[in-house]
């Protein structure tokens, strides 16, 4: 990886570090990404366009987009409104010869040049990141790769604005509802009614399996792990509820053959927990891989580096999951310097069709390198995604293509 590539993700990581300084107040993190976003692709100015209806409405912005706020333009006859359909990073290079630009609109915020990045959230487009110059041609391959990283993080912090805002308006009985839903986790936990699926994990060069990551499944499809974790979560069982999950998959560790490992997932605050550190000790620990996911930020990592470096001594090893993703996994990166870095499935995902993604990667590589840690790609669902990861160095991968989750047969 050249000097410049080096720079450019030594400038992401800084700017994910102010991002996550900027407090867990959704409000505080959107103005901090979108000065982040102007810094780096340097921009005159971003906005964030929220959709309603046929419209495109500038909610939050920085820089020179900050006195068109409460401005609109064509969701339908505008870049955004295809960035939004579309759901993919698109750049134009010059408004004044682009069809696709709502050209009374650019007129008026005095754009030459633009990026726009869909912002996801529970599987669908919430709102658009859009920087914008003054001047053509202002933009390369690495403010694309800048703007879709932050966007993703963007994304998550207006999924959180709404659930808070939905939190703030619980009434009497709502707040039955929540006791009920307290009640319910109380009994999973207790019966342990759910089932573990372990999904293999390759060395992708050797094409030979090497772990296994263990997940939960319950019975009702309708609420999937996802929804059990918020949901214990929320009535303020987090810990006991993923101590649950991964007593189950420790306790199965006897009839997985010995040359594999079992990962399994755990928030900051179940990984430093007494329980977990009593159940990996209590079986094998070499092992065993923690997985470090994005349930939820850290404030102070000092209590989670002592628990981690403890766990080490023990021979257990620390993984981050969704690298790339979120506010913390970058973070965690940087404090926890974990044995393995998992990239986001967001980023494996057609990466033989983005050149952006492949550089990113290639960055990541670098820095595991320089930090002793191995790098696996998660979601690998095609050939040509297979092939591109392996030519590019990456060591690790899991996804459909390589093997679904499934039991484990018992030996």
């Amino acid at each position: 990886m050249s000097g410049a590539d080096s720079l450019f993700l030594q400038s992401l990581l800084e700017a994910q570090g102010i991002i996550v300084g900027a407090g867990t107040e959704p409000g505080s993190v959107i103005e901090a990404i979108l000065e982040q976003a102007q810094a780096l692709t340097g921009s005159a100015g971003a906005v964030l366009e929220m959709l309603d209806g046929d419209q495109l409405i500038y909610g939050a912005a920085s820089g020179s987009m900050q006195r068109f706020l409460g401005q609109k333009c064509s969701a339908e006859k505008s870049l955004s409104g295809l960035c939004s359909r579309l759901k993919c990073v698109l750049v134009c290079d010059d408004s004044e010869n682009d069809a696709r630009i709502d050209h009374k609109a650019s007129i008026r915020d005095g754009t030459r040049s633009l990026i726009v990045a869909p912002l996801p959230f529970d599987n669908r487009t919430i709102a658009i990141l859009k920087v914008v110059s003054p001047y053509a041609f202002s933009y390369g391959p690495g403010d694309v790769m800048a703007l879709e990283h932050l966007s993703v993080l963007m994304g998550f912090a207006l999924g959180q604005a709404r659930e808070r805002m939905f939190d703030k308006t619980l009434d009497r009985e709502e707040s039955e509802l929540l006791q009920q839903t307290r009640e319910r986790v109380e009994a999973v936990i207790a019966s342990e009614s759910f089932d573990m699926v372990y999904q293999p994990i390759f060395d992708i060069g050797e094409r030979r399996e090497v772990g296994l990551e263990a997940l939960a499944r319950f019975p009702n499809a309708s609420e999937p792990t996802e929804w059990w974790l918020r949901a214990a979560a929320n009535v303020g069982l987090g810990v006991e509820f993923e101590l649950a999950l991964a007593k189950r998959a420790l306790v199965e560790l006897a009839v997985v053959p010995e040359e594999l490992y079992v990962a399994v997932n755990v928030s900051p605050a179940t990984m430093i927990s007494d329980g977990l550190a009593q159940l990996c000790v209590s079986h094998k620990a070499e092992r065993i891989i923690l997985e470090l996911t994005e349930h939820s930020s850290v404030d102070d990592y000092a209590e989670l580096l002592e628990r981690t470096h403890w766990l080490r001594r023990h021979g257990v090893k620390i993984a981050v999951d969704d690298a790339g993703a979120g506010f913390s996994t970058l973070r965690h990166v940087l404090h926890v310097q974990p044995d393995l870095i998992k990239l986001d499935r967001s980023i494996t995902a057609s990466i033989d069709q983005k050149p952006v993604h492949q550089t990113l990667v290639s960055a990541m590589l670098t820095f595991a390198n320089g930090t002793a840690a191995a790098l696996v790609a998660e979601g690998i669902e095609t050939d040509a995604e297979f092939e591109v990861l392996v030519e590019l160095g990456v060591q690790f991968g899991q996804g459909f293509f390589l093997g679904r989750p499934a039991p484990r047969p018992a030996r």
